[in-house]
């Protein structure tokens, strides 16, 4: 991609890209970055445009994903597309149990098979497999 193709223009991060067939330009609010980087007021305060460019660039996959959804649930005829905060939600939400938490999945007893003693005696084929003859 073009150093220029990713540009910010106030609090907005702004991509050219194909959605649904056409180049339509995609904006990305800095509150929806925040969200989905999930930052601290302190930490979102102290990224710059270059921070939002490049967040930009690494999910541009994700975006046009967001930005197709968006246009398929407004006006299929717009050239600009905004994702918001409430477009960008976070990552998939956690599980409310920690799985590491849960405790030892192997609390129910040992998984091998009990002791069935030893094997059975005899042949266990059920016929002649003797291909000399």
């Amino acid at each position: 991609m073009d150093n220029d193709a990713v540009r910010t223009s106030g609090d907005r991060t702004l991509v050219d890209m194909w959605i649904d067939g056409k180049s339509r330009t995609v904006s990305v609010t800095k509150a929806a970055i925040e969200v989905h980087l999930r930052l601290s007021p302190e930490r979102a305060e102290q990224m710059s445009a270059e921070d939002r460019c490049e967040f930009v660039r690494a999910n541009l996959r994700m975006l046009a994903a967001t930005a197709t959804d968006v246009v398929r649930q407004g006006d299929r005829e717009a050239t600009a597309v905004v994702i918001e905060a409430e477009h960008l939600g976070g990552e998939a939400p956690k599980s409310t149990v920690d799985r590491r938490q849960s405790g030892d999945r192997r609390q129910g007893g040992d998984r091998r098979k009990a002791n069935a003693g030893p094997p059975p005696t005899g042949e266990r084929r059920r016929g002649s497999r003797d291909q000399r003859n």
